[in-house]
This record gives C-alpha cells, structure tokens and sequence, in this order.
C-alpha cells in the first residue's frame, strides 16, 4: 500500500492534481460535510482490497483522515469529492457515481445547535485564511532564497555531476517506456512538514543554502529516470511560484531524494528518519556571489522557518476546530447507513456492476 496527500494548501488555495491524474479512471464521488464517514468508508474500502494494489491519499490538514483510495489494478477510485478539493463525474454511469453520505444526518439532531455550528464553520474558514497568507509568505521567502542561488549557479560543474549522479543511481539496462508521475509526497501539515515515504526507502538529503542547484539535480534525475524507464514520482513544492521539485522517490530503486524544502527532521513529525546519506549542494554555488548575499540568504531562510512555524500552528488551530464541528455531526449521522454505502461500494467494485 503507497501513501500520498490528496494535495494541500497554497498561495492561491487548495491545490491537487489527483482528478486530473485520474481522469480516465472509474470513481466514486463521495459528497456530504465533516463528520459524515467519508474518511471511515474509505478506510474499509482500502482494508477489503489491502491484497491489491492500493494507494491511499491522505488530508494534509489531518494526516489521519483519508481523502482518496485508488485501486490500481481495477483502475477504480474513491474520494472525498467536497470543498476544498471539490469534483463531480461528468457522465454518472459512465465515468463515475456520486455518492451523498449526508443522507444519512438526522437534522433533527443538528438543528438545535445551529448556532454553534455556524460560529465553528466561520472559525475555521478564518484560520485557514490566515494560514494561505502563511504558505504566500514562505514561498516569498524561498523564492527569494532561490533567486539569489540561481544568480550564483556554477552551472557547468553542478550539470557534470547530474549526470554523473544520475548514472551512478540509474540502471544501465532499463528499456521501458518513461514513467513519470506527479504525486504529492510531502506538504505543510498540522503537524509540522510530513513526508510519506515507504517503509525500506533509502534516503539521500540534498542540503542546499539556495535551493536552486539541489531543486536542478532533482529535475535532473527525475528526467534522467524517465527516459531510462525507470519509474519515478515527483512531489513539487505548493508554496513556491514555479513549483520547483523537493521530493523524488524512485520505487523500483527503493529511494528517495530529498531537499530541504520537504525534509521533516525535526520539524513536527513525531517520527522523522534519518537520511542514509548527505550531498551539500554549497559546492555548486559562487562563493563570492553566496558571500554577498550571505545576511539576506540567512534572513530568507530563518524567516520561511518562523512563518512555517506559524502557519503549521493556525493549521492545528484550525484541525481542532474543525474536529469540535465535526463532533455535532458524528453524533447526527446514522452509522447503520453508513455501514450500508461502504458495503455497496465494496460490493459493486467486486462485481464489476457500478450502476
């Protein structure tokens, strides 16, 4: 089973290219607010086919909720198909079905607390507004971090041992058709940066003062990898302007290549893992030219670090308010029906009938 976030916030607000990535695959569009079994009916979804292939996309708002499960054999899909990362199939029947688990509310249960409801939902919408004018700021900061690092860019040394690097990683013998996917592997979460990385992975960290010459490398190989058939997926920064790579996992190597961008060691994660392996990317830089920027380069980075901070605390602000809304809406939700509609899903996916 992989682990993915569906997407997650930005400057310009939630951002996932999973519908896309899916768009020729069946799907089950799961409707209804917070606190309707989404998240639960996706769980039993995943566990009735853990034999299979199985990749499961969590919220990067809360880790421990499911936002997406894909059964990639059976090219299927089910996922939470409501703000923010709304959708709908455009031909039900055809190319997918939706599915309202907000059937099952009593609102006779949830009337009587409209007010507080209401208040919880305007809260929580004004703590993840304040937390996109914190991932706006960290971006502003890396990319002016990265500006002055592609300024200093030794570019003839740094393109020599991409390719060395690349040659020394990537089998001589793979002749299958390039493979190369999008998957968001890491984000800005409650809490902290969390990256899902497999179980087994090795790991190489790109250390970068200036995140252009480790986020070059990275593109590099994972071009490189394309082209020799090996498969790879790519995770892209969601704060930066051009969404440059921080994240390059390489499955049939069992590796991952990490930058700074996206490394959760000490920053939150309860379980960060130790890279087996550290590449300094410094040596790839002018040094005169990193010298004069040296108080702003610093400033850069200590100043994404703190609004970071910051913002993954509005995030946890915000998760528990949206658990204190969600709780009015678990006690209202009729749990047999609930039962009912992951039964008929795991039916149906099994039998091949989705009408």
């Amino acid at each position: 089973m992989r682990d993915y976030f569906l997407g997650g916030a930005s400057p310009a607000g939630f951002e996932t290219a999973f519908w896309h990535d899916h768009q020729n695959a069946f799907g089950f569009y799961l409707k209804g607010g917070p606190g309707t079994g989404k998240s639960t009916l996706l769980k039993k979804l995943a566990a009735a086919f853990s034999a299979e292939s199985v990749s499961v996309y969590h919220c990067a708002s809360d880790p421990h909720s499911l936002d997406a499960v894909v059964l990639e054999d059976r090219g299927i899909f089910a996922a939470d198909a409501t703000a923010p990362h709304e959708a709908s199939t455009p031909l039900p029947g055809i190319t997918g079905c939706m599915t309202d688990l907000a059937e099952g509310l009593h609102a006779d249960l949830l009337l009587p607390h409209k007010q507080e409801i209401l208040s919880l939902y305007q809260e929580n919408q004004a703590a993840h507004a304040c937390a996109k004018k914190g991932f706006a700021g960290i971006g502003a900061m890396e990319d002016a971090a990265a500006e002055i690092g592609l300024s200093a860019l030794d570019h003839p040394k740094l393109l020599h041992f991409a390719r060395r690097f690349a040659k020394r990683l990537l089998p001589a013998d793979a002749c299958a058709p390039a493979v190369m996917h999008d998957r968001q592997a890491a984000a800005i979460t409650p809490l902290g940066r969390c990256m899902l990385i497999p179980d087994g992975f090795d790991r190489i960290l790109l250390q970068d003062p200036a995140f252009a010459a480790s986020e070059y490398l990275l593109q590099t190989l994972a071009d490189a990898a394309a082209n020799a058939g090996v498969p790879c997926e790519i995770t892209r920064s969601q704060t930066r302007t051009n969404r440059p790579p921080v994240l390059l996992l390489l499955p049939s190597l069992h590796l991952a290549v990490i930058t700074d961008a996206a490394d959760d060691s000490g920053c939150g994660n309860p379980e960060p893992q130790k890279p087996v392996s550290v590449i300094r990317m410094q040596r790839f830089y002018d040094p005169a030219i990193l010298r004069d920027h040296r108080n702003l380069l610093r400033f850069c980075r200590k100043t994404a670090g703190t609004i970071t901070a910051q913002t993954v605390k509005l995030l946890m602000q915000a998760l528990r308010i949206h658990d204190a809304l969600e709780s009015y809406y678990i006690r209202a939700i009729d749990h047999a029906f609930l039962d009912a509609k992951a039964d008929a899903i795991i039916s149906a996916v099994k039998n091949h009938r989705f009408l």
